[in-house]
């Protein structure tokens, strides 16, 4: 009970509550967070986010999904860096189709003109891809040693508070919270975020990295196709090229571990 009203006058009650609860279902370990691994993935993935938020502003969302996709290229050549992975041929040319056909992604077929808007934002979701690619490495040993429950949610609670920091980068952004806005926010909230790390961790408890990014093609392919149709992003030949040499880039090296 001292520890409670400990808690309650430090935190408000319903958040206090809920860790409460999730620390009991195991989803906070306090001595995780008391580690620095956690904390500095947890800077990554929130670096990630930024990066990633403020490239969207400047590119259009296909361009976005496609670039991310190329996180999957990056964590073997990470993992290559670290002594932790071998590339093989098949793996390697996977690696190059894919990064070539970002190149295809970003330019159109076009001159690249490095003052353009578009250019930039690409740019920055570029950056983002790196930062994914280094979340999934980083998590692996941190999952082997907590289990994927404990890590999800060390990663969002550091993540969560990490991003506190990034709220002067949008103060002269108009705010709408309709109903509209609130269920985006809580869709985002619980199905693509806890949902979706909660799976890669539990996943990175029996495979590789490399092989858990094996759904990022199946991500590219559905948020393209969205993206098209949804908002009308531009898409010719060039980027539909680049499309498909990243998917199979992304399947070559998934397969390939």
């Amino acid at each position: 009970m001292p520890l409670i009203k400990l808690g309650l006058g430090l935190l408000p009650a319903d958040l206090f509550v809920a860790l409460r609860f999730l620390r009991r279902k195991g989803w906070v370990d306090w001595t995780l967070l008391r580690t620095r691994p956690i904390w500095a993935v947890g800077f990554i993935n929130a670096f990630g986010y930024v990066l990633q938020f403020q490239g969207q502003n400047l590119t259009t969302s296909s361009d976005a999904a496609l670039i991310i996709g190329t996180a999957a290229l990056m964590i073997p050549v990470i993992s290559w860096t670290r002594g932790s992975e071998k590339i093989p041929a098949k793996k390697g040319f996977g690696v190059l189709s894919g990064f070539f056909g970002a190149s295809l992604v970003v330019t159109r077929g076009q001159a690249v003109s490095l003052g353009r808007a578009e250019f930039q934002g690409d740019v920055l979701i570029l950056a983002t891809a790196v930062t994914i690619a280094l979340v999934f490495i980083y998590s692996k040993d941190l999952v082997v040693q907590k289990g994927g429950r404990a890590v999800t949610g060390g990663m969002i609670l550091v993540t969560s508070i990490l991003l506190v920091f990034a709220i002067p980068l949008d103060q002269g952004a108009s705010v709408n919270l309709g109903w509209e806005a609130v269920f985006y926010v809580v869709f985002l909230a619980v199905v693509a975020t806890l949902g979706a790390y909660y799976f890669l961790m539990k996943g990175l408890e029996t495979v590789s990295p490399t092989v858990s990014s094996i759904i990022l093609p199946i991500e590219v392919i559905v948020a393209v196709v969205l993206s098209v149709i949804i908002f009308n992003d531009p898409f010719n030949i060039y980027s539909g090229t680049g499309a498909v040499l990243i998917v199979v880039g992304v399947l070559l090296v998934s397969s390939g571990s």
